[in-house]
C-alpha cells in the first residue's frame, strides 16, 4: 500500500484553519522528529493570540517541517505556508512580525534544514514569492527580494532566465521602477542591485544591472561603493558587448560610470566602454596599442575583443548605408575579401543585423540593424531623411494630380 500524503485542502477552510494546520502537519510528520508537545505548543501559541510564537513553532520543529514540504501537489504545499505567513499581520509587534518573517524566509530557502529530507528548493522558491506578495513593508520587500534571487540562483537559476516570471520582474526596468515606488533608502537599493547582479552572473546569461550611482536624489554624487559598481558593471558590458547589447544602452550616461572616466585607475575601463559601445575596430586596435594593458586587467583577451569590434563595427557600417560593398566590409574589419560573407552570418545570427548577400555584385543589402549609438548628431540624420522622404512623397502625390487633371481633360473632350 503507497504511503499516504499529506494534504492541505482542510487548510483552505476558513474557521480554526491554523487549528487545522497544526493537526495536519502533526498527523502526517515523522514520529523521531516531531516531539511530543509540538501540538499542544501550538494549541497554546494560538490561545495566547501569539502569532510569531506559532510561526517560530512550526519553524523550529523539523517534524513538521517536514511535513510541510511533503505536501503534494507543491502549490498546496505553497498553500500551507501562506497561511502561516498571513498570521503575520496578526501580529501586534511590527519588530516581531518583520523578524518572523525573516526566520520563514531564511527557513524557505532551506536554512536550518539539514534534518529535512523533503526539503524541495524548487518549493521553496515558491514560498518565498508567496511570502514576499503577502508583505507589504518596503524595506521587508527589499530584504525578501535579495533572499529570493539568492535561493534561485543557487538552487534553480532556470527561473532567472528571460521569459521566466522571475527572470522578467529581475529586468534592470522592472527593479529601478519597484525601488522608486518603494522609496527605499540608497543603501537598500544598492543592496538589491548587487544581488541581482550576483545572481545574473551565476546564471551567466541575462543583464548588467544598473550601476547604483546614487542619483536618485539627483545629487550627482558618486562614493567608492558606487565606483566600485560602475566598474564591475562596466567589465561585465565589455566582456560580452554582443549578448548583451540591449542591457548596456545608456551605459555611459550613469553618474557612476561617467566618474569612471575621471578616476585614474579606471580611466582606460570607462574609455575601452566607450569605444566598445560607440567605435568601430580602428579605435580599438589604436587604444589597444596605447594601452597594452588596458585589456588583459579588465580580464579579457584581445582576440576575443577583435571578435566582437569586427561584429560591432559591422553594425555600424550597416547603419551608414543601405549597400555596402565587401570591399567596405573587408577594410572596416581588416579581413580579407573571402571572409567577408562569414561574418555578415555571424552578425545576422547575433541578432544585430538583418541583409542579404549579393554574390555577383559582392554587396550587402541591409533591410535593417541594430544602432549602437543615437545622439543629436543620429537625430540629425534622421530628420534629414524624413524630410527628403516627405519630399519624394510631395512629388509623387503632385504628380498625381496633374495626371488625374490631364484625364479629367481628356475625358471632357
Amino acid at each position: 500500500m503507497a504511503e499516504s500524503r499529506p494534504s492541505s485542502t482542510l487548510v483552505n477552510v476558513a474557521e480554526h484553519a491554523e487549528l487545522r494546520l497544526v493537526q495536519l502537519l502533526a498527523d502526517s510528520a515523522p514520529a523521531n522528529l516531531l516531539g511530543p508537545s509540538f501540538a499542544s505548543d501550538c494549541e497554546s501559541r494560538i490561545a495566547s493570540a501569539d502569532a510569531a510564537g506559532l510561526i517560530r513553532t512550526v519553524l523550529g520543529n523539523a517534524g513538521a517541517m517536514t511535513s510541510l514540504f511533503s505536501i503534494e501537489p507543491a502549490d498546496e504545499a505553497v498553500s500551507a505556508f501562506s497561511l502561516l505567513a498571513a498570521l503575520l499581520d496578526r501580529e501586534s509587534d511590527p519588530a516581531s512580525a518583520r523578524s518572523a518573517a525573516s526566520e520563514m524566509a531564511d527557513a524557505a530557502a532551506g536554512r536550518g534544514q539539514s534534518k529535512n529530507a523533503a526539503y524541495d528548493a524548487s518549493k521553496g522558491a515558491s514560498m518565498l514569492c508567496a511570502l514576499y506578495n503577502l508583505r507589504s513593508d518596503p524595506s521587508e520587500k527589499c530584504a525578501l527580494l535579495r533572499k529570493i534571487v539568492a535561493h534561485v540562483s543557487s538552487t534553480c537559476p532556470d527561473l532567472l532566465q528571460p521569459g521566466r516570471p522571475l527572470g522578467d520582474a529581475l529586468d534592470s526596468g522592472n527593479v529601478t521602477k519597484m525601488l522608486e515606488g518603494w522609496g527605499v533608502d540608497r543603501a537598500e537599493k544598492r543592496a538589491v542591485y548587487r544581488t541581482a547582479a550576483e545572481g545574473v552572473r551565476r546564471l551567466k546569461a541575462a543583464e548588467v544591472p544598473p550601476a547604483p550611482c546614487g542619483d536618485d536624489e539627483n545629487s550627482g554624487e558618486v562614493d567608492v561603493e558606487a565606483l566600485g559598481a560602475a566598474k564591475d558593471a562596466a567589465v561585465g558590458a565589455v566582456s560580452d558587448p554582443v549578448t548583451l547589447f540591449d542591457e548596456q544602452r545608456g551605459m555611459l550616461s550613469l553618474p557612476a560610470v561617467v566618474a569612471l572616466g575621471g578616476s585614474p585607475s579606471t580611466k582606460s575601463l570607462y574609455e575601452l566602454l566607450r569605444i566598445i559601445q560607440e567605435g568601430k575596430l580602428d579605435d580599438f586596435e589604436s587604444f589597444a596599442s596605447s594601452n597594452p594593458s588596458a585589456v588583459t586587467d579588465a580580464g579579457l583577451s584581445r582576440e576575443t575583443c577583435v571578435r566582437h569590434m569586427r561584429l560591432l563595427s559591422l553594425c555600424s557600417l550597416a547603419a551608414e548605408h543601405e549597400e555596402i560593398p565587401y570591399s567596405a566590409i573587408g577594410s572596416t574589419l581588416r579581413v580579407d575579401d573571402a571572409e567577408v560573407e562569414s561574418w555578415v552570418i555571424s552578425a545576422v545570427s547575433s541578432g544585430l543585423l538583418v541583409a542579404k548577400m549579393d554574390q555577383l555584385q559582392k554587396v550587402v543589402l541591409v533591410e535593417r540593424c541594430v544602432v549602437r549609438k543615437f545622439g543629436q548628431e543620429q537625430w540629425g540624420d534622421l530628420k534629414g531623411r524624413l524630410d527628403a522622404w516627405k519630399k519624394n512623397v510631395g512629388g509623387i502625390l503632385r504628380g498625381l494630380e496633374q495626371s488625374q487633371a490631364t484625364a479629367q481633360q481628356v475625358t471632357t473632350q
